[in-house]
């Protein structure tokens, strides 16, 4: 396993649990930290891998906000939480290690071992930073934005199009703890959006993201600055906060353009673009391709088949489920990511007529028939739209 993320974690667990011999390569020297992601998901998802009710946060309403319209959302009972995320991916780690797997922290992936067009296991570098060769019978890529072996055994040349995201971790006593808020506009996060995530007793995480190469000028930390310390819609809120924390991220906003499997090798989570372009969020997704993996790895060491077709099954499984819905979030984000401050307020108009359950179901990447049919229903004018109309095209294939 390369990589100790959601995808990694979840998928090195669940190898070991069915017997096999596991191994996780993670560069950085602490499992999950520096943080690299703000941790909002889905509580009905992570409930069925068993994550513990202590390692997140539920809130009560989610608050929309662009530069002149503010639109609010009630929570699901198992709706939208904030997660410990360092807590999570340790929890995950000793449940792998308890399964029997191990994991050496400070250990880099430097290149996969290869015998003909068949991955073997990966050359890596230590902790002490001497080079060892790990074999395996099967290799799961769960390097993120990296794609490690993605680029030297498939030729992929990365991704061209990605997000990247700036956050602060505060101690903010006076932000209510029941509220996560979206923020959009040119004020806050062009090309992007900004957030506002508590996530238990008085920590709130504060962020702000933009696409590239559309964000390419743009100062995070500047935005990041002027969202804590000037938008007055917060500034009381943010009165007498302190930073406890910096994190920064990376995510895909396009689409793998290959099977991410090869013969002994399987790419999972974000080094195969499986995150939602919609609200950058990968989580959830990770974690149960992470899953996938697990049972395709078992399934072709029984049947003593290791080629691509057989581990590709995983991501034909994964793809039925969400490739049509990802593919519809990343033409919204490609929307989005031009919108000017008049558009995201006609948007917010548009959003304000969708009732909880719509808009909690739009922000999951869960996009059905019934939903865009709903959506146009209560917004008649939106069926003139000509992304729309995409959309429902979509939609009915």
């Amino acid at each position: 396993m390369l990589g100790a993320g959601p995808a990694g974690l979840m998928a090195a667990r669940e190898c070991a649990a069915g017997g096999l011999e596991t191994i996780v390569v993670e560069k950085k020297r602490e499992i999950g930290s520096p943080l690299q992601t703000s941790g909002a998901t889905y509580i009905r998802e992570i409930r069925r891998y068993g994550v513990p009710s202590s390692l997140y946060h539920r809130v009560e309403c989610i608050r929309f906000l662009s530069s002149r319209e503010e639109v609010r959302f009630r929570n699901e009972q198992e709706g939208i939480a904030v997660l410990d995320v360092r807590g999570m991916l340790q929890w995950l780690a000793a449940q792998a290690v308890d399964n029997g797997a191990r994991i050496y922290p400070g250990t880099r992936a430097l290149a996969p071992l290869m015998e003909g067009h068949t991955v073997k296991g990966a050359t890596v570098q230590t902790v002490q930073g001497t080079p060892e060769r790990i074999r395996a019978r099967v290799t799961i890529d769960a390097t993120g934005l990296a794609s490690v072996t993605a680029r030297r055994v498939l030729g992929f040349a990365g991704f061209r199009r990605y997000g990247v995201g700036l956050e602060y971790d505060l101690h903010a006593p006076r932000w209510p703890q029941g509220e996560f808020a979206l923020v959009v506009g040119s004020e806050v996060a062009p090309t992007g959006y900004g957030w506002i995530f508590p996530w238990g007793g008085a920590r709130v995480r504060v962020g702000v993201g933009v696409t590239f190469p559309e964000g390419r000028g743009v100062n995070l930390q500047a935005c990041l600055d002027r969202f804590i310390g000037q938008d007055e819609r917060f500034s009381a809120c943010f009165s007498g906060a302190g930073c406890i924390e910096v994190h920064k991220g990376f995510i895909p906003d396009e689409a793998f353009p290959c099977t991410p499997a090869a013969d002994g090798l399987l790419i999972i989570g974000d080094a195969a673009g499986q995150a939602s372009t919609l609200a950058g969020e990968g989580i959830r997704f990770c974690m149960e391709m992470g899953a996938l993996a697990a049972r395709a790895t078992r399934d072709a060491l029984k049947e003593g088949d290791t080629s691509s077709r057989m581990l590709g099954k995983a991501h034909t499984i994964w793809n039925k489920k969400h490739s049509r819905s990802f593919r519809i979030a990343l033409e919204i984000n490609r929307r989005m990511s031009s919108f000017t401050d008049a558009q995201w307020d006609k948007a917010a108009g548009y959003l304000r007529r969708l009732n909880d359950r719509q808009f909690l179901q739009f922000l999951k990447t869960d996009f059905t028939l019934s939903l865009l049919l709903g959506t146009a229903a209560r917004n008649p004018d939106l069926a003139r739209k000509a992304l729309v109309r995409k959309v429902l095209t979509e939609l009915r294939r």
